[in-house]
């Protein structure tokens, strides 16, 4: 486990990378403060995230959404709790989340959405022409395929470091979650 730098004995870099990632995602979780060892990582993906956001067409339930299916096929369980807490602050049910991660979803938007997601992390970028097309069909413009690939970027970057750093969990477990069955 690596160690969590607290916002009050951070170095001012850390401090400057900590502050960044709670005006961005609302809050130090205990992912950044273990990602805070490397300001410069923590800072590269809070810019990544900063200029993904500012004029996405996904809406925060898709991209939760997006989020929650990455989670799931990148085995962390980490991550799946954050998202089922954020999914439910962007009026996302429990059973639409739980479903995200089978890559199911109730409408035919959510669906195309997920399709295309799931191929997209489990083929590692190689999506068929028919995902691509059946998202088209339901709306989502070409800006909006490609927001989906930095949505997965910058929470697959923040899945690694939880494999890797380890963060003691500070979110409510999702008991549905299962790795094994979940993961690609």
């Amino acid at each position: 486990m690596f160690n969590a730098i607290q916002p009050e004995t951070a170095s001012s870099e850390a401090l400057a990378a900590l502050n960044e990632a709670k005006s961005q995602f609302g809050a130090v979780i205990n992912l950044f403060k273990v990602t805070a060892n490397g300001p410069n990582v923590l800072k590269g993906i809070a810019a990544f995230n900063r200029e993904l956001s500012e004029s996405i067409e996904l809406t925060p339930a898709e991209t939760e959404l997006v989020a929650m299916l990455t989670s799931a096929l990148n085995h962390c369980d980490y991550c799946v709790n954050v998202h089922m807490q954020i999914g439910k602050m962007h009026k996302l049910s429990e059973e639409d989340l739980v479903e995200a991660l089978s890559a199911r979803a109730q409408s035919p938007r959510n669906q195309a959405l997920l399709d295309y997601t799931n191929e997209l992390v489990r083929n590692r970028g190689r999506v068929s022409k028919h995902a691509i097309d059946n998202a088209i069909a339901e709306g989502f413009s070409q800006k909006a395929l490609l927001e989906v690939i930095g949505v997965v970027g910058v929470y697959t970057s923040l899945q690694y470091i939880r494999h890797v750093a380890d963060p003691e969990h500070d979110f409510p477990r999702v008991k549905q979650f299962n790795a094994c069955e979940h993961g690609a």
